[in-house]
Order: C-alpha cells, then structure tokens, then sequence
C-alpha cells in the first residue's frame, strides 16, 4: 500500500448547497444552477485579463518543450508533458499485498447513509428527494420561479453565444475556426420557442422520462461547437463551451421543454439541466415508474467497467454503459454474471423493460465496499482514458471522473468540481503556501476520500509516496493540461493519469504548480455534512 499517514481529519462543518444555490462557472450569467462545468477553461470576467496575457506571450513567447506545435501565424505553442517518469501501473502506488488492501476506507455506516442519499435523488418519492420524477421536488424546485427563470436562463444562453457586438476573445467559432454567424444563432433562438418555459410551469406526469440510451447535454439545442479563439492558451479543442455533461442509460428525466422541430429536449436531470436529443428521451407511466423503483430497490446495480457494449436478451444492440451508469440486476442461476433490466424505447416513444446478461466483472450490486482493492480495480479501468470536456466524447473530465468512481461506493457527487467541495468537512488553504499545503496533506489527508479543489480542477488525494527522502502526496485527476505562469502555452496530457503533487515540475520548470494555485481547497468524504459550504468557482489554476 502507499506509505500513507492516517491522521484525524477536520471536522469543520458547513451547509450542504442545494441545487439551486450552487456557484455557475464565471461564463454563466444566471443564478439557475442548471448548467455546470466540470473543470477548467472558460472565462468570462477573467476574459480580458486572459487575452492580454496571451497576446504577451505572443510577443516574448516561452521555450517550447519537446513535442510542440505551433500553430501557424501565432506564437501559443501545445506540447505534451513529459509523462516519462511517472508510472501508471496502479497496483505499484495502491499494492494488493498492502494489508489493508481490504480494509474499507469508508464505513459501512457511512456508505448506507451515502446510498440512501443517492437513491433519493435518483428515485425518490419524499418531500426532500431530488429526483426528476417527484413532483413535489419539481413544483418547489425546479418551478419555484413558475419557470421565468428557466426561460431567463434560455435568453442569457443565447445572448452569450451571440456574436454580434463582440470583439478579440469573446467571440465563438466553429469547428471550421469561423465565427458564429448572427443566422446561425438565430436559427438556433427560434428553435427553442422560449415561451413554452412559462406555459405549463407545474409538474405534469406526462413529462417524466428516462434515458434510453446516452445524451449528451448541451447549452442550447445543437450540436455544433462553439469555442473560443483557439490562438488564445487553453482554448480551442477540446473546450467546446456548449458542451455541458452527459447522461448516462437508466437515469430518470422530466422534460421541461421540447424543439420546435421535436429532435431536442430540454430535460432536469439528478445532475443538471440542459438541451438532449429526443431520441433518447423515452416517456414512463406511472406502471413503469412503480415496476423500475420496485427492481432497483431490490438490487441496483453499478458499471464498474470504463464502457460495457449492452446486448439485451434478444441479442439486440442497445448501448453502451459508462462506468457508473446505475441499472437495476439480479443474480441468475449462472455464477460468474447477472440479469439486468434495461430501459428500451418502443414504436411510440414510449419506455418499456427489457432483460440483458451482464458479467460480474462489468457490473455490480451497489454499494461496493469502497477498499483499495475495488478502488485499483476501477482505476485500473479508467486511468489512461482520453479527457473529455463536459463528457464530451463520452470520457470523463476531472469531476465526472470522480463521480463515475464515487458512485460505486453508493457516494452522489455533484457535477461540478466546485460543488464537490460539499462532499465532506471542507478545508481551506487558500491562504498558505504551497509547501504548508503539500505539508498538511500529507499529514492530515485522509487517503483515497480526500477531494482536492484548485478552482476549476477536482483531484483525489491517494496517500503519500517517498520522493527524493520526502514524504510527498500522491493524486489521481483527469486533466487536460498544465500552463506556464505567463499563460502562454500547454503541456498537455489529455487524460487520467497518476501523479505525484510537487512545489515544482522537475521536468519543465516553467510550469506552474497545482499546488500553487489562489485556490487550494480539500474536502474529505465520510458521512453526509449537514452544513457544508460551496467554495467560489475560479479558473486561476494551471490545469486547463
């Protein structure tokens, strides 16, 4: 196992956010928290600042680390960080001959009350349950504002990818490095028939769905991109800013609104809210709501493979399932796989059940007990995956990584990297140096549940490993890239990796730290807080 110290954990206490309380990326511009980002590129208050010094490092440029590219015309040069050093062998940082390799690093205690949360906001019927598919939560939350701020919201979204009147940094391009066009996003605004949102602005059962497929979710209803100038450091590919999250199979929907040409939805989702193709979007009655709750009160099951192709027992194609997508199984007489009921969409739109055979090294009974054992096994499955900005691509970005992980062990994260700082008794060391920071991880860092929050990038403290006769700690993210202080180029790495947090990259002096960050944030995950406060969304980290 890793050389880990295991100090007592602080037991600060804050208020656990609601949804609607939630801080938006600084690119939003409404108080719904319908839409949230998952780690680190987009600015909106920052923008100027960020252009000015990119345009500085257009003029007196840093050295270019091996296997760069410029770009034509411009000095903003991509390269790769050098991964060389760094093994990724999961079984040499967390080692099944370790001897609490088995040991729970969550409680069975704390994993039920997690469960019992999470199945909630999934499936919930209580006055306090967030799940799309009760109405009360959907009266008192969603329409708490008789839908005039889901409309506003739909405005200010237009308003934002609207090109007219911008200039340098605020304009949105195509993937065919055009800007947007005023008949472009004018097409798109009357699509959207804003006046539907204050139409019918209470709970109607005929608007309850569920995913019958994979969705991704998007600002408005399209899926063509738009990013920012891809000359400008940490933008460009992949930071396509109408990219939200996804959604995987089997998650419960209400559709709160629909295209007028009937190929998008816009659904509230256990997570988020945004605009889905219809396709997948699949209506439910009240006998399949009771019959879907009764199967996955039994044994609901979890993904515990990077993607599972689902055949159903027809032999019929129906999906693929993410690691962390929740379907409700039963063990067959077979040892060695499970049943498990699927959500199919019929003729009519309408969903019905269908039964698949899965393996039992793709899926499992929930929660798992969350030891290092069954944390390696996951990580082994995910580390190396190409990163994907708001799923896009179906991959995980720094804090659906997590979530995919987390929700094994029956834990709910929030979609957004800062929201996850609700997770458990939060931490902040905004305020001291690196080295202070790096000191009190390693000494008071609970490993493989301490969250690690750096403003717009989430990671998860493993323990400590010796490094040049020091203790250092050891943390597992899904990142894009680090930057240099001066913002002028990236070091990419594009995917889940292992690391060590240093004061310093060794490899590339140059790079900023993400121990040095303005925002430096832990929060260690045991039982639910009540009181756990939201940190402010910043994007002043070097890992975007």
């Amino acid at each position: 196992m890793i050389d880990a110290l295991n100090l007592k954990s602080s037991t600060m206490s804050f208020a656990i956010p609601t949804c609607q309380q939630a801080v938006l990326r600084p690119r939003r511009l409404s108080a719904l928290t319908v839409s949230w980002r998952a780690g680190g590129a987009i600015r909106l208050l920052l923008l100027v600042a960020s252009l000015c010094l990119g345009l500085g490092g257009c003029a007196n440029p840093a050295a270019a680390p091996p296997n760069s590219a410029q770009l034509p015309g411009k000095s903003y040069t991509i390269g790769l960080y050098p991964m060389a050093a760094y093994d990724q062998n999961v079984d040499h940082w967390i080692a099944p001959a370790g001897s609490d390799y088995d040991q729970p690093f969550l409680s069975a205690e704390e994993q039920r009350a997690h469960f019992k949360a999470l199945y909630a906001r999934y499936f919930g019927v209580g006055a306090n349950a967030p799940s799309p598919w009760n109405p009360v939560y959907v009266d008192a939350n969603v329409y708490r504002q008789a839908g005039r701020d889901i409309a506003a919201l739909q405005r200010q979204r237009i308003a934002w990818f609207d090109n007219r009147g911008k200039t340098g940094g605020r304009i949105g391009y195509g993937g065919n490095f055009h800007p947007h066009t005023p008949d472009w996003i004018d097409a798109i605004a009357r699509n959207m028939d804003l006046g539907q949102f204050e139409r019918t602005p209470s709970y109607t059962p005929a608007r309850r769905a569920i995913a019958t497929g994979n969705l991704l979710v998007r600002e408005l209803p399209t899926l063509d991109p738009s990013f920012y100038d891809p000359h400008l450091a940490g933008e460009g590919y992949p930071f396509d800013n109408l990219q939200i999250s996804a959604i995987h199979p089997g998650t419960p929907l209400y559709v709160l609104g629909s295209s007028l040409d009937g190929a998008w939805r816009y659904v509230q989702t256990p997570d988020v809210q945004g605009w889905v193709r219809s396709e997948d979007v699949s209506r439910v009655n009240d006998a399949f709501i009771d019959t879907w709750r009764h199967l996955t009160r039994q044994t609901l099951g979890v993904v515990i493979e990077a993607s599972v192709p689902v055949r159903d027992n027809q032999a019929v194609f129906r999906f693929d399932a993410p690691a962390g997508t929740l379907l409700p199984v039963r063990a067959p007489a077979v040892s060695g796989s499970f049943d498990v009921w699927l959500p199919v969409r019929d003729a009519e739109g309408q969903a019905v059940i269908r039964s698949a055979q899965l393996s039992d090294t793709q899926i499992a009974p929930m929660p798992l007990s969350a030891t290092p054992r069954h944390l390696a096994m996951l990580l082994k499955t995910l580390i190396g995956r190409p990163y994907g900005w708001g799923n896009s691509g179906l991959y995980n970005d720094c804090s659906s990584e997590l979530q995919s992980i987390f929700v094994t062990f029956g834990v709910w994260l929030p979609r957004h990297s800062s929201n996850q700082m609700s997770a458990g008794p939060m931490v902040d060391l905004s305020d001291a140096t690196p080295a202070q920071r790096l000191d009190y991880l390693v000494h008071h860092g609970k490993p493989m549940r301490t969250l690690i929050y750096i403003g717009g990038h989430v990671m998860l403290y493993l323990g400590n490993i010796t490094r040049d006769q020091q203790l250092v700690p050891l943390v597992y993210q899904d990142v894009w890239g680090l930057r240099p202080a001066d913002n002028s180029r990236r070091a990419v790495i594009g995917g889940s990796v292992i690391l060590p947090l240093l004061a310093g990259i060794p490899e590339d002096p140059a790079l900023a730290s993400l121990a040095a960050t303005p925002i430096f944030q832990l929060s260690i995950i045991g039982a639910p807080v009540a009181g756990v406060a939201v940190p402010s969304d910043d994007d002043a980290n070097p890992a975007s």
